[in-house]
């Protein structure tokens, strides 16, 4: 039987669906990782259920769902939304009732980006990134905020079991955090890790990013669920840390020499040693753009998010990018 394409109609590399990362505890998989395909979590015990992040729309968090309701023998009572983005926020409305907890960062941000803009921006094709934006349908979406928030850290008890969740943003975004499940030694570490694919910063600066997988790593995980990609061990946690921390010093080299983020990420994208590197073959290489975009926000001393005028510009950037380096393969 051929396996069913990914949202983006590329060859799965991996199963979708959950997967067992340890007794009564699963990862939602949505291959490859790309754009919007974003992984989530079900803990459960003693007929309860923990479930961490919900998808970007409707349809996908229905499918998710019913597969949860049928290993968890329960509707999931608590959510953990792992921080602002929409691909892991808005499907929360089909958790009527549902204690939902998240940082309280993610919180202030989670109306910054609305269904309303992205569908205005899906409806220009012209636009490679919103070419993207196709396998999406977000009409109907409300959107359902935290009814609890915290700052470091909180401990939850679903049946039996602790899940202790830990901020370690600004990162990824500026509320990010991670649900560290310590009887089977697992981290679901949300968009702090992209594994097989090329992370985007929105609010960093990469030190901070750095400083969040140091503080992960130290948890000594047996296993690790990214954000974006398959489930990981150190290693590959290890592997997006030296991406990381190459970005951050020949990208902010570039930016410290006076190039722009535009020319910096294309510089780096297009030497011909890039292709030597153990993360030349990850998808999206052009979200570098953005990355050093928000790098060169935050070392101007932009505070939070890159946003506004900027961000677009970022964006749209990056889809010129990408539409170069696709021409050049």
């Amino acid at each position: 039987m051929t396996a069913e394409p990914t949202l983006h109609g590329e060859a799965p590399r991996y199963e979708r669906g959950f997967a067992a990362v340890g007794e009564d505890t699963w990862a939602w998989l949505q291959p490859n990782g790309g754009l919007g395909e974003s992984n989530a979590g079900l803990v459960a015990s003693a007929g309860r259920a923990l479930l961490i992040d919900t998808l970007w729309d409707l349809k996908l968090t229905g499918r998710m769902l019913a597969a949860a309701r049928q290993l968890a023998g329960a509707e999931p009572e608590v959510v953990f939304n792992t921080h602002s983005d929409g691909d892991h926020v808005w499907g929360n409305q089909l958790l009527p009732g549902a204690r939902i907890v998240s940082t309280a960062a993610a919180r202030r941000l989670m109306t910054a980006d609305t269904p309303v803009e992205l569908r205005r921006l899906q409806r220009l094709r012209f636009l490679p990134f919103a070419r993207q934006l196709a396998p999406f349908e977000w009409s109907g979406i409300e959107l359902s905020l935290p009814t609890e928030a915290f700052e470091g850290k909180l401990s939850l008890q679903v049946g039996e079991r602790w899940t202790e969740l830990i901020e370690v943003g600004p990162a990824h975004t500026e509320g990010d955090a991670v649900a560290w499940v310590p009887d089977v030694s697992v981290c679901f570490a949300a968009d702090v890790l992209f594994i097989g694919g090329t992370p985007i910063t929105w609010a960093g600066p990469l030190a901070a990013w750095i400083g969040a997988i140091d503080r992960i790593s130290a948890l000594g995980a047996k296993t690790y669920v990214p954000g974006h990609g398959p489930v990981c061990g150190q290693a590959e946690v290890d592997l997006l840390r030296q991406y990381l921390e190459w970005a951050r010093v020949e990208g902010g080299g570039l930016l410290d020499r006076g190039r722009s983020p535009r020319k910096a990420a294309r510089a780096l994208l297009l030497d011909p040693g890039f292709e030597s590197l153990p993360w030349s073959g990850w998808g999206d290489p052009e979200r570098l753009l953005v990355t050093l975009s928000t790098e060169r926000f935050r070392r101007e001393g932009g505070a939070g998010h890159l946003g506004g005028l900027g961000r677009t510009r970022a964006i749209l950037a990056m889809g010129r990018l990408k539409s170069e380096l696709e021409r050049r393969r």
